[in-house]
C-alpha cells in the first residue's frame, strides 16, 4: 500500500531561504508549507541578536499553526535562526511536533574530522556551531567564515558566479587551511554549492539531506 505523501512544515529566517526549504523537499518528492520570521536579512539579524525570547515566541506561534494545518513534522531550515531561539522550550512546548534544525546535524557530524571550515550567516551563528563541533570534538581544529554581505547578495538574486569573484570567495584560505571539508552552516549558500564545488578542491557539506532523513525515518 502506499504511503500518503508527507507533510512537512519549514521555518527559516526570510521569504527567500524559507521558499529555498520548501522547493528542497519537493524535488524530494514531498510535500512541505513555510513560514519565515523576518522579511528580510537585517530585520532577522536584529531579531536574533536584540530579540531572542520574541524570536522563539515567532516560532512557536508557527509550530501551533503547522499543527492546525495537521503538518507535524517541522524543518527549521536556518541556522542562525537554530542558533538564536530556545530550541528545547520549543520542543516541550510542542511535544506533539518532531522538530528538527541543522544543529542536530553537527552534533553527529563533528567527530568525522579533524580540520573543518564552517561558514555562517554571523558570528554568533558561527559560534553555536564551532560550540558543537568543539564539544563532541575537542581535538578538532575549525577555520571559521561569516559573511552577512554575501547573504544579502544571494537574497537580492545576483548570480552565483557574479557573487563569488565580487567576494573573492575562491580566495577565503580554505583549501591553504588544509580543511577535510567546508560545512555549509547558513541554508542560503547551497545557491553556491555547485560552482564553488568545481573551484575549491574541498567537499562541501550541506546539513538540509541529513536533516530530511530524520524527518522521513518512518516514512
Amino acid at each position: 500500500m502506499t504511503k500518503d505523501i508527507i507533510n512537512i512544515g519549514v521555518i527559516a529566517g526570510t521569504p527567500v531561504d524559507t521558499q529555498m526549504g520548501v522547493d528542497f523537499i519537493t524535488k524530494n518528492g514531498l510535500e512541505a508549507v513555510g513560514c519565515p520570521t523576518g522579511a528580510n536579512p537585517e530585520e532577522q539579524n536584529q531579531l536574533q541578536f536584540l530579540k531572542p525570547d520574541a524570536l522563539t515566541e515567532k516560532v512557536l506561534m508557527i509550530i501551533r499553526d503547522f499543527e492546525n494545518q495537521k503538518v507535524f513534522r517541522t524543518m527549521i531550515y536556518c541556522n542562525s535562526l537554530s542558533a538564536a531561539i530556545d530550541i528545547k522550550q520549543i520542543r516541550t512546548t510542542q511535544p506533539k511536533s518532531f522538530i528538527i534544525t541543522p544543529l542536530d546535524i553537527y552534533r553527529n557530524l563533528a567527530s568525522g574530522y579533524k580540520k573543518i571550515a564552517l561558514w555562517a550567516a554571523n558570528g554568533q551563528c558561527l559560534s553555536e556551531i564551532e560550540h558543537i563541533f568543539y564539544e563532541q570534538n575537542p581535538s578538532i581544529d575549525i577555520m571559521g567564515i561569516s559573511m552577512l554581505p554575501v547573504i544579502k547578495a544571494i537574497e537580492e538574486g545576483e548570480p552565483v558566479k557574479s557573487i563569488i569573484e565580487k567576494y573573492d570567495l575562491i580566495s577565503l584560505g580554505v583549501e591553504k587551511f588544509g580543511a577535510d571539508g567546508l560545512v555549509l552552516g547558513c541554508t542560503h549558500l547551497p545557491y553556491l554549492h555547485s560552482e564553488l564545488s568545481k573551484k575549491l578542491g574541498v567537499p562541501i557539506f550541506d546539513p538540509a539531506e541529513e536533516m530530511l532523513k530524520l524527518l522521513t525515518l518512518d516514512y
